[in-house]
């Protein structure tokens, strides 16, 4: 019979970083994982967006969150050998005068660390229709989920 600490159901994002931690804290663990292609952690993004929603409001506890898990995926991808996160810039085309409006105040205000209008808002004309404008939102990360 196997003795472990903790079993772990599952080695999505959530199974790995927790036997990340186990193993850094010297735990025994054993993880029981199905393979399947088609989990949620295999066709996520992997994008962290420090804003969200129709509000354009700050995500939930990003400014906590965001530092973690770069901190945390970039010495995972360090121990590994790969890059696991990359960062970014999120382009947000505005789909209506009022998600223009919404985004302008928020870079204005209160969320100008994540969000502003670019200097040229025209630059992407070449390649999209976007008659209302468009924002950015940086940094965004992109984490890296199949090294």
């Amino acid at each position: 019979m196997i003795k472990t600490e903790f079993l772990i159901i599952g080695q999505g994002i959530s199974g790995t970083f927790l036997s990340w931690y186990l193993e850094k804290a010297g735990r025994s663990f054993i993880v029981i994982d199905n393979n399947d292609a088609s989990s949620s952690s295999r066709v996520a993004a992997g994008i962290i967006n420090p804003v969200t929603g129709r509000r354009v409001v700050k995500t939930w506890m990003i400014d906590e969150i965001m530092p973690f898990a770069v901190n945390a995926y970039e010495e995972m991808g360090q121990a590994l050998g790969v890059n696991a996160i990359a960062s970014t810039k999120m382009i947000e085309f505005f789909p209506s005068a009022q998600m223009r409006i919404a985004f302008s105040e928020r870079a204005a205000g209160s969320h100008r660390e994540y969000i502003s209008l670019p200097n040229d808002e025209s630059k992407f004309s070449g390649d999209f229709n976007y008659e209302l404008g468009c924002g950015e939102i940086a940094p965004c990360y992109i984490a890296n989920l199949q090294d």
